[in-house]
């Protein structure tokens, strides 16, 4: 069980509205605001717990070392009562040091290499989705770009990414709560962790590695750190590989809902940097994730509102990222927006890959874009996951290149 699933269990039946209908998963959105007018950016449970909607209030909890959750090694409880198993679920010094050590995967010189290799890829994932004139954006392009990008970034071997990219997906399920899995899935999952696993210690065993795999290489050899480096690759792929098919799936959605928005950057070129300033107002728009959660490690306050040691808050980041006190006329997309957002995060567990996903969607943008889509094909339907918010199909008629 995950960190959050405990709290999103409980939250269910505690808020004014019900997370767990399909009228939910497809706009949010309007909720949020109606609990936010209702309750204010601060909204206290009938258990205690807390769960944060303003941008402020959000923005102030994240960055506070009072929130956590809850645990500085991998083998301490957090928070939330279940164990910490990677640095994403740790707080200082443990975070900090299994942090850096996965940050030298992450330097200037490995993502200036890295954002021409995924140019590359979504170019010919592009060219090949468009061969029949229609396509489904999110698997013919945004999960084999993801797929391929976190494989290449971890350092698994080529002979093992088709079975990577098959575990990565249900790895991604597995962030759902239990209760929203049927059994057959939550067996898929299970094995899918175990095939991840051996993969990983497979590529540890070999003499040249690569990415994080390299990273992690150099910390301290033994059973335990080696425990320490699949966790932390399984968490990745379950965390990074989401957080990119959600933002290019859900990105490409909200242009094709707001045709001028689409007009106005497709006449743009679309050049890169027109793309990658759009995606900035897109994870405002849409956040691939919805939700951290946090533990107060102590007591504090949240805007006024006290916070005793060992609440449990939730920061409602696709609320913040809405907030009428900070984003004019917040639920409409406008592409000229250079928005301050908290879809990332923020503070010391600000999102490491944040920069590899926006590479990867604004490649894909930038390739799919000249193609003009337009929405063909039935509506689109959302993941199940209460963490995680991806469209899971987006079927588009994609035109050939301008000659």
């Amino acid at each position: 069980m995950e960190a959050s699933d405990t709290f999103i269990d409980g939250l269910m039946g505690q808020l004014p509205f019900d997370i767990g209908t399909d009228e939910f998963l497809q706009n949010p959105y309007r909720h949020y605001e109606e609990v936010r007018r209702s309750s204010g950016p601060v909204h206290r449970t009938p258990s205690g717990d807390v769960v944060v909607l303003g941008y402020p209030e959000a923005k102030a909890v994240l960055s506070d070392p009072r929130f956590g959750h809850g645990a500085q090694t991998a083998q301490d409880a957090t928070g939330y009562g279940v164990p910490a198993r990677t640095f994403l679920l740790t707080d200082p010094p443990g975070h900090t040091r299994q942090r850096e050590r996965v940050r030298r995967a992450f330097t200037a010189r490995e993502m200036l290499s890295l954002r021409r290799r995924i140019g590359e890829t979504a170019a010919g994932l592009v060219a090949e989705a468009a061969r029949s004139g229609t396509a489904d954006v999110v698997a013919e392009v945004a999960r084999p770009l993801s797929a391929r990008v976190v494989a290449e970034v971890i350092g698994v071997p080529d002979d093992l990414r088709d079975r990577f990219a098959q575990a990565a997906a249900l790895l991604v399920r597995g962030m759902d709560p239990p209760a929203v899995l049927a059994p057959a899935t939550r067996e898929r999952i299970a094995r899918a962790r175990v095939w991840l696993a051996r993969d990983i210690g497979v590529a540890l065993r070999r003499p040249a590695g690569t990415g994080i795999l390299r990273a992690l290489a150099q910390g301290p050899d033994g059973r335990a750190a080696r425990a320490e480096t699949v966790a932390t690759c399984a968490q990745f792929v379950a965390a990074g590989y989401e957080t990119t098919v959600g933002l290019i799936g859900n990105g490409t959605h909200a242009l094709l809902r707001h045709p001028d928005q689409l007009a106005w950057l497709a006449a743009t070129g679309p050049s890169e940097q027109a793309c990658a300033a759009a995606v900035e107002e897109l994870l405002r728009f849409d956040p691939p994730i919805q939700m951290a959660p946090r533990c107060a490690l102590e007591d504090a306050d949240i805007a006024g509102t006290p916070v005793p040691r060992g609440t449990v808050v939730a920061v409602l980041l696709g609320a913040a990222n809405r907030d009428t006190r900070v984003f004019p006329d917040p639920h409409r997309l406008r592409l000229d927006r250079r928005p301050r957002h908290l879809a990332f995060g923020l503070g010391s567990h600000y999102c490491l890959g944040a920069a590899l996903a926006r590479l990867e969607a604004t490649a894909a943008l930038a390739h799919l874009l000249p193609r003009r889509p337009r929405p063909t094909g039935p509506p689109v339907s959302y993941s199940p996951s209460r963490v995680a918010r991806s469209v899971q199909n987006l079927h588009v008629r994609l035109h050939p290149l301008d000659t």
